[in-house]
């Protein structure tokens, strides 16, 4: 085996599993956040609703994209699967017709491209701020 080959396991073997306290706060806010981008979507379609929906949106797709990286399952398995756990919540808990259901799933899939990109940024910047 070759020195690169060997430090490379090495580095694999070294990581250890994830507490379940991690597990459930990576779980807690990264529902957190989808249930803010869920509100803000549904707001956009339908105009004023109910924030306690949003909050049963954001729980699903969280849940999946946990599991698919503590499965090691392929990313864009995980993105159709919570895309599809997504349009099923909404579906569910704004009893929309299909049409419209897909409209907030893919404008919420949107808003938290674009919401996730601008505060990972800033996090970024203010992570390496000098001083």
């Amino acid at each position: 085996m070759s020195v690169a080959g060997s430090s490379l396991s090495a580095a694999l073997t070294l990581q250890a599993a994830p507490s379940p306290t991690a597990i459930l706060g990576t779980v807690g806010l990264l529902a957190l956040f989808l249930s803010i981008t869920a509100h803000l979507a549904a707001r956009n379609v339908l105009g004023d609703v109910a924030v306690i929906k949003a909050l049963g949106v954001g729980v699903g797709p969280a849940v999946v994209s946990t599991g698919t990286a503590l499965l090691s399952l392929p990313g864009p398995l995980g993105i159709l699967l919570a895309l599809a756990v997504d349009a099923v919540a909404i579906q569910l808990l704004y009893r929309q017709p299909r049409r419209t259901t897909g409209l907030i799933t893919a404008i919420h899939a949107i808003i938290t491209v674009i919401l996730g990109t601008v505060v990972g940024g800033a996090v970024i910047l203010y992570m390496s701020a000098p001083g």
